[in-house]
């Protein structure tokens, strides 16, 4: 595992971490805990941050269906 995983798991449980989540963008939270529950395999909360994807920005949602095609190369 690479020192900036564990930082960032570190950092996450922190103050810093906190007040770093604060400062975040919604649309930015969205996605980042879109890519968490992806990874996760949790349909469910993927469908309810589909939802307020979708509520929020269409090009939001859009951002999110991308995470199911592969990257060009």
């Amino acid at each position: 595992m690479s020192t900036s995983l564990l930082f960032d798991a570190d950092l996450a449980a922190s103050e810093l971490g906190r007040k770093r989540r604060a400062a975040m963008p919604v649309e930015a939270q969205i996605v980042a805990s879109y890519q968490s529950a992806r990874s996760d395999g949790d349909r469910e909360q993927m469908r309810l941050l589909r939802r307020n994807a979708a509520a929020l920005d269409p090009e939001l949602l859009a951002e999110l269906d991308g995470f199911d095609y592969p990257a060009a190369a």
